[in-house]
């Protein structure tokens, strides 16, 4: 399909190539880093993981380990389902949601850095949440650009799948994704000694660069 025959998210995708989606995944190995080293030990968009984790501590027993995964993999389904419904009517929304989420994630760096960096369980459990909704609604916005920010399992499958089978598949743009995941989650890790004050931070910086170039491409075909 040609960009000018796309609809505008799928434009915003190919005009970039891949920036948009690229720093939205960096975003999410952001929230997660934080959610998992200073929100009680969960994952803020990896629900498998969180599913696993939350069976686990049910299976033994032990609330201290289900409680953070369970928030965070119900919270995550809230911002999906909320998501979906506020913008349901309007298939091509990208910005609103991306907003949305930038409101969610000011929330979690205010109350990180009002309690010090070092919140206390019930206030991590309830940053924890606004975390895990706000991926969950940026898990939204990446389906309607066509791409995976949030949820790398398939992902890598699909990679392993085309070498192996010598398809040439999307392997760059799931390569992409996978190493801003990544480097997300190394330079949110990094800043959590030395500034741990500025690691919600991170994230918040790198979705509002998201923002700012969707609303560019919006304006570029005007």
């Amino acid at each position: 399909m040609s960009p000018e025959r796309s609809t505008a998210p799928e434009r915003a995708a190919w005009r970039w190539a891949g920036i948009i989606p690229a720093a939205l995944a960096a975003c999410a190995g952001g929230v997660d880093l934080l959610a998992l080293a200073g929100l009680g030990g969960a994952f803020a968009s990896i629900v498998t993981g969180n599913l696993v984790t939350t069976g686990y501590g049910l299976g033994t027993v032990n609330m201290a380990l289900a409680a953070p995964s369970g928030i965070a993999v119900v919270c995550f389904a809230v911002g999906v389902v909320a998501s979906t419904r506020v913008w349901r009517h309007r298939p091509e929304a990208v910005i609103g949601l991306l907003l949305a989420e930038l409101v969610l994630l000011a929330g979690v760096a205010a109350g990180w850095i009002l309690t010090g960096a070092h919140p206390g369980p019930v206030v991590s459990f309830v940053l924890l949440g606004v975390a895990s909704a706000a991926m969950g609604g940026q898990s939204v916005a990446a389906l309607r650009l066509k791409a995976s920010t949030t949820y790398m399992t398939g992902t890598l499958v699909s990679v392993l799948h085309d070498v192996v089978t010598g398809r040439a598949g999307r392997r760059r743009s799931a390569l992409r994704q996978l190493a801003a995941l990544v480097v997300g989650a190394c330079a949110a890790a990094a800043l959590l000694h030395p500034v741990r004050w500025a690691v919600p931070l991170l994230p918040l910086v790198l979705l509002a660069v998201s923002i700012g170039l969707v609303v560019a491409d919006r304006a570029s075909v005007r």
